[in-house]
């Protein structure tokens, strides 16, 4: 086992053994949240009463296969160590995403079996129902504006779909845009990302194209740039991930 915790709790004696003992506990205890075929997600209390540690979330990585078990071994940065820099890189830039507490991974033999990255729990919501189903554009323009300031930061997200984004109302028609599933994020020089650099931010969240272009536009406020290029260059970047989407799509159905 590795791991590493976040300066602000690697004192605390609970989070310590918490960490050591991760691997059983993790198959032994928890309560599921979710799984699939490669990840799993379980809330633990770690330290009770603690308003973080009281209920942690830890989410559990696996490799797709050999390739990516070496690779991971290796030369690259295992999902949950990218998830805990970035989810550190966010805060320290301002951003909302559940605090970062610790990450871990387990080796067999050399090789990357799992890794593990913990963060405080939220309740938050998803905007899905929100931005996709009713268009609440007050939440959408907050959307917009989390984006913009996102980029001006030099950062990508790169899986922006909407079960990824959640959100708390703070006042009447403002929300604090919160993200998750960040160990993709990308981190750039500031001020320097082209709509081209950024356009996995804008091409997977929705298929609606009112939503699309109202968010296209705040977002071209928020930044200083010419409204109607970019909403045509947005445009332009949705239609070609969507025509490439459904290639892919029917290759994949004709092989099988």
């Amino acid at each position: 086992m590795k791991f590493e915790i976040n300066d602000k709790y690697a004192k605390v004696t609970e989070v310590q053994n918490f960490m050591k003992q991760l691997p059983i506990r993790f198959l032994t205890e928890g309560d599921l949240l979710f799984v699939n075929r490669r990840n799993v997600l379980k809330t633990f209390e770690v330290k009770g009463n603690d308003p973080v540690l009281g209920k942690v979330v830890v989410k559990r990585f696996r490799a797709r296969n050999l390739f990516q078990t070496l690779a991971y071994s290796t030369f690259f940065s295992s999902k949950a160590k990218r998830a805990f820099r970035n989810g550190m890189a966010l805060i320290h830039h301002g951003f909302s995403t559940p605090e970062p507490i610790a990450y871990a991974e387990e080796y067999h033999h050399g090789l990357l079996r799992y890794c593990y990255y913990l963060t405080a729990f939220t309740d938050a919501p998803s905007v899905r129902t929100e931005l996709d189903v009713n268009f609440n554009r007050p939440m959408a323009k907050c959307f917009a504006q989390f984006i913009a300031h996102l980029h001006q930061q030099g950062l990508v997200h790169h899986d922006l779909n909407f079960d990824n984004v959640l959100y708390k109302e703070v006042s009447q028609d403002h929300y604090e845009i919160s993200v998750i599933d960040i160990n993709r994020l990308t981190i750039g020089i500031p001020n320097q990302l082209t709509l081209k650099d950024c356009k996995d931010d804008f091409v997977r969240w929705t298929d609606r194209k009112d939503l699309l272009t109202y968010v296209a536009e705040e977002y071209a406020k928020e930044r200083g740039l010419d409204i109607v290029q970019t909403l045509h260059e947005i445009l332009h970047l949705k239609a070609i991930h969507d025509r490439n989407w459904h290639r892919r799509k029917n290759f994949t159905q004709k092989i099988h």
